[in-house]
C-alpha cells in the first residue's frame, strides 16, 4: 500500500531570513546585475551554477541545508507591461525559427507568480502559445498578477478563475479541457505540453522543438494499471452511455457497449496537436470527466492513460495496452522522484506529498536526463536549482552551449513512438521491449536519481 509522507515545511525563518538579506544586499551594493546575458535574482547572485554543473561536489555541499536560498518575494515587483515585457523576452533576445512549429504550454497554476513568470520566461519563443488555468482560491494578488501577463503578451492566454484545484486532483481535467478549447484556434503549434504549478522544464525550446520532431505524432502519456479506489462504483463506463463520440456513425457496436478499460497514470502529458483536435471537436469529454471527479484521490489521473490505451477509439498518437508487462519508459515528458515511505530515497531528504523536492545538488544530473520537465520545484525551498536550471537553458538557447547532446536514437526507440510508426503497416507485429531502457541510459550517464515509480 502506497504512504504518501511529507516533510516539508514552507516558511522561512527569521535567522535564515536575514541570512538571505545579507546575500542580497552585498548583490546590490555591488551593483553586480549584468546589463547582458542571463541576470540572477539578488538572492543568487553569489552562486557559480557552472560549478554546480560541472560536478564540483565541495562546492554543492555548501548550498545545502541550511544554506538553500528561497526565493524572498518581491512585494515591489514592477507590473507595467513594458518591465513584464522586458523580463519575458528583452529585446536583446534573438530566437531562431522553430522549423517544425511551435509548442503549446497549459499550466494550472496557484502560487508564486514570480517563479511562473521565470517559467514562461525560459518557455518563451514567438511561435510558442501559452495558456494559464488559475486556481480560485489563490490570492486576489495572484490572480491580478496572472491577469497582466494576459493583457501585456500576445501568445498568452489566462482563462478566467472558474474552478477550485486540489492536490487530489480535482477539476484538473475541466481546467486542461478549457486550455485545450482555448488554445485549439491558435495556430502554428504542433504539439502540447500540459503542466502543474511546480512543473519546471529543462530542456530549451530548441530541444523540445527537436524531442518532438522524434515523437513523431505519438502522445507522451505515462500509464499503469488502474490503481484501486478511483472509481465509484456504479456508474456506466462505455462511450455510449457516455456520449463519448459526438458522432457514433462508424463506430462499431462492441466499441459503444464495452466499458472503457481505465488506466492511472499522470496528467502532466505530451499530446499531439491532431489528439487535441481529435478531444475537442471529435470527443464529448464531459460526462467522463465528471465521473473520474467524483474520485476522493488522484482522480484528474486516468482521462489522458485510458483514451490513449484505449486504441480502438482512435485518437490519433494512440497507444496501445497489448504489452502488460511492459516496464520500459512509458514517457519521457515527466521525471518524478518518489520517496515511498522513505526520506532517505531523496537527495534532498525533503518530501512533499509523497514527491521528493529537488534541490541544487541534483542539477548535473538533470542536465542530462532525457525527460523534458521534472517535479517538484520548489521556490521557497531551493530557488538555486531553478536559478540555475533557467541559467542552462539560457545559455543552451542564446550561447549554443553543448554540455549534453540529445541521444535521438533513445527517442526514436521508445516503445510507443516505434508502434505509432509502425502500427499500420501490414503484418506489423508489436515487440513489447526497447533496446534502450531508462536504467541504461541513466546508468551510462552516471545518473543516481532514486524512485522513479511510485510503488502502490
Amino acid at each position: 500500500m502506497y504512504v504518501s509522507i511529507d516533510n516539508f515545511d514552507p516558511s522561512i525563518d527569521d535567522k535564515r531570513r536575514i541570512f538571505i538579506y545579507e546575500y542580497m544586499i552585498g548583490a546590490l551594493r555591488k551593483n553586480s546585475l549584468p546589463s547582458e546575458g542571463y541576470q540572477k535574482r539578488p538572492e543568487t547572485q553569489h552562486i557559480d551554477c557552472g560549478r554546480v554543473l560541472g560536478g564540483d561536489k565541495s562546492y554543492t555541499e555548501k548550498l545545502i541545508g541550511e544554506n538553500r536560498i528561497p526565493l524572498i518575494q518581491n512585494g515591489l515587483l514592477n507590473m507595467s507591461c513594458p518591465d513584464i515585457q522586458n523580463r519575458i523576452h528583452p529585446n536583446n533576445r534573438n530566437f531562431i525559427p522553430l522549423k517544425s512549429g511551435g509548442i503549446a504550454f497549459a499550466r494550472i497554476v496557484y502560487t508564486d507568480y514570480e517563479f511562473i513568470e521565470k517559467q514562461l520566461e525560459m518557455l518563451w519563443h514567438p511561435q510558442n502559445v501559452f495558456c494559464f488555468t488559475v486556481d480560485k482560491k489563490s490570492p486576489i494578488e495572484f490572480i491580478s498578477r496572472m491577469k497582466k501577463l494576459e493583457e501585456c503578451l500576445e501568445n498568452v492566454i489566462v482563462l478566467p478563475a472558474t474552478e477550485s484545484y486540489d492536490s487530489s486532483g480535482h477539476n484538473m481535467n475541466i481546467g486542461q479541457k478549457r486550455c485545450m478549447e482555448a488554445l485549439l484556434p491558435k495556430t502554428g503549434w504542433k504539439y502540447i505540453l500540459f503542466l502543474q504549478n511546480f512543473d519546471v522544464i529543462v530542456k530549451s525550446v530548441y530541444e523540445l522543438e527537436r524531442i518532438y520532431e522524434l515523437l513523431g505524432g505519438v502522445n507522451d502519456i505515462h500509464y499503469c494499471k488502474e490503481v484501486e479506489g478511483r472509481r465509484i462504483p456504479g456508474l456506466s463506463w462505455d462511450p455510449k452511455s457516455m456520449h463519448l463520440f459526438r458522432n457514433e456513425s462508424g463506430i462499431s457496436d462492441k466499441v459503444l457497449h464495452s466499458p472503457m478499460r481505465v488506466f492511472s497514470g499522470s496528467e502532466q502529458a505530451s499530446l499531439s496537436r491532431a489528439a487535441v483536435k481529435w478531444l475537442i471537436e471529435d470527443v464529448d469529454m464531459n460526462i467522463v470527466i465528471e465521473q473520474f471527479n467524483r474520485t476522493a484521490y488522484g482522480c484528474d489521473e486516468q482521462l489522458f492513460p485510458s483514451l490513449q490505451l484505449n486504441y480502438e477509439y482512435g485518437m490519433p498518437g494512440h497507444f496501445t495496452d497489448q504489452c502488460p508487462n511492459y516496464d520500459g519508459p512509458k514517457q519521457i515528458t515527466r521525471m518524478t522522484q518518489w520517496a515511498n515511505g522513505d526520506v532517505n530515497n531523496c537527495p534532498s531528504k525533503i518530501v512533499r506529498h509523497g514527491i521528493c523536492l529537488i534541490g541544487i545538488e541534483q542539477l548535473e544530473e538533470l542536465s542530462k536526463i532525457p525527460h523534458i520537465m521534472v517535479n517538484k520545484m520548489i521556490p521557497s525551498f531551493d530557488y538555486s536549482v531553478i536559478e540555475c536550471t533557467a541559467e542552462l537553458l539560457y545559455n543552451r538557447t542564446f550561447l549554443g552551449q553543448k554540455d549534453h547532446q540529445l541521444d535521438e536514437k533513445f527517442y526514436e526507440e521508445l516503445l510507443h513512438v516505434t508502434y505509432y510508426k509502425h502500427h499500420n503497416d501490414p503484418g506489423y507485429q508489436l515487440n513489447c521491449t526497447t533496446p534502450n531502457t531508462l536504467e541504461n541510459y541513466l546508468r551510462i550517464r552516471n545518473i543516481s536519481l532514486g524512485p522513479l515509480v511510485r510503488s502502490d
